[in-house]
């Protein structure tokens, strides 16, 4: 049984023909539902005749180059169920400390 995981993933976007914009993160889960990534750059690949030419480049370089975000990871991948868990905990800690209201 697999309980918990972790890895690196990436996401692509078509810049132009022969030119891809990838966005690579880590992520750490438990069951796949408690998730938590972080995103650790982004990397130009060019097409060459030789094959994939990579370079790391900053992360403002791979925003203006993404400005729609294709490669931007979504909301679960980015917190999983954490983000509803600290919902209610927040709302039980509001609710304890206003009863009233």
């Amino acid at each position: 049984m697999i309980f918990f995981g972790w890895g690196r993933r990436g996401k692509t976007a078509e810049l132009d023909p022969g030119r891809v914009l990838v966005r690579a993160w880590s992520y750490f889960h438990i069951f796949w539902l408690f998730r938590i990534s972080w995103p650790k750059g982004y990397t130009l690949a060019t097409a060459t005749p030789d094959g994939w030419a990579q370079r790391a480049i900053s992360d403002e370089e791979g925003r203006a180059l993404d400005p729609n975000g294709a490669t931007d990871v979504n909301v679960w991948w980015r917190f999983g169920l954490l983000l509803p868990l600290i919902g209610i905990v927040c709302s039980v800690v509001i609710a304890s400390l206003f009863p009233s209201a």
